[in-house]
């Protein structure tokens, strides 16, 4: 019986993910109102001549991705003659190696993937942020003690994601601050699916975890204690990428990926129910109240205009651990001139026109 107990809240967490992982292959679209997506901005892109398909990849079920989705279910692609399909891939360096093999044309991967795949000989390159601070936190086991960190990390376990994702990243920065040397001092357990992740914290194979809502909530409810809040770090969380070939190949459409995103940030925090019901659909959640609160703790994390600052980039690059990535520069990486060229048209400030 007291096996049984244990169990049961991991097999009604997995039962909550898995919903999510479901929810992304419907092909329904949820009831929003798209008129306002499909308004004509000032100096915004003008449509693809013809329909061009494109898959596009993305690494995590929170909510983080939300600018990609409202993008898909609001019509924002569609009306640019862009068929987008968005392919759920777990953690940003599997993005970035479906993003090498061309099982992918973009996708939302991050500064070490990319700086790995020149590494190796395939040049892609950033061109928009998606977000330029993240939604996640440090959870630790119900006996852990907030005010004395660096002692409870030495010697314990962190679960986190993928090796050389953002949350791995975050991870090792925060086991450094605290005085400790990832790996050495503190061991890494790196799993790629939210779910298998939450399944292991909760079986008790790490002693703590990061993780993000709306999963975090349900840490909340359980009892878990949340030991650190990764949201005041100004660091890229994710940014729409493309091999460069590809990029020289297609640049209007490249620039229709960007000026999407873009539109899909402002649509985000003018239509809070509408994008409230597209978190639902994308997340799993059925319960209102908490779509609203994954709504709520996102929506500042959404830039207007989302240049990839130097500092964001050095971030990453400082902490990647290929010795071949840490002498590259940010402008190695990152290509903000699509950003700039939507700036400067007075594209982005028209979205926000009263």
């Amino acid at each position: 019986m007291k096996n049984f107990k244990l169990a049961l809240p991991i097999l009604l967490m997995i039962g909550i993910l898995l919903s999510g992982c479901n929810s992304e292959g419907s092909s329904s679209t949820p009831e929003t109102s798209n008129s306002k997506a499909q308004v004509e901005h000032e100096n915004a892109p003008k449509p693809l001549n013809e329909s061009v398909d494109i898959k596009i990849g993305y690494p995590t079920q929170g909510a983080s991705m939300l600018p990609l989705w409202v993008a898909k279910e609001t019509g924002i692609f569609e009306k640019y003659n862009v068929n987008a399909d968005l392919v759920y891939i777990a953690g940003t360096p599997k993005v970035q190696e479906t993003l090498n093999s061309g099982g992918i044309q973009a996708g939302l991967t991050g500064i070490d993937p990319v700086g790995k795949a020149k590494v190796a000989g395939i040049d892609s390159v950033i061109l928009s942020a998606v977000a330029d601070r993240s939604v996640l936190y440090l959870y630790g086991q119900k006996d852990a003690k907030k005010s004395d960190l660096g002692n409870e990390l030495k010697g314990k376990t962190v679960i986190t994601a993928a090796e050389g994702s953002l949350y791995d990243h975050l991870a090792q920065s925060l086991i450094r601050e605290n005085g400790l040397t990832p790996r050495e001092d503190v061991k890494v357990l790196n799993m790629g699916g939210e779910g298998d992740r939450t399944a292991a914290f909760m079986r008790g194979d790490g002693d703590f975890y990061v993780v993000a809502p709306p999963t975090s909530f349900k840490m909340d409810d359980m009892g878990y204690p949340q030991l650190y809040d990764f949201k005041e770090k100004e660091v890229l969380n994710s940014g729409i990428a493309m091999k460069v070939d590809y990029y020289k190949e297609k640049p209007e459409l490249a620039e229709i990926l960007v000026a999407s995103l873009i539109e899909a940030n402002a649509f985000i925090t003018q239509n809070k129910e509408e994008t409230i019901k597209i978190i639902s659909k994308y997340t799993g959640i059925d319960d209102s109240k908490l779509a609203e609160k994954t709504y709520n703790v996102n929506v500042d994390t959404l830039p207007k205009k989302p240049y990839v600052s130097d500092e964001s980039a050095q971030f990453f690059i400082d902490n990647s651990d290929s010795e071949e990535v840490r002498k590259m520069k940010p402008s190695d990486l990152v290509d903000m001139s699509l950003v700039k060229k939507l700036d400067e048209s007075g594209f982005i400030d028209s979205l926000y026109e009263e």
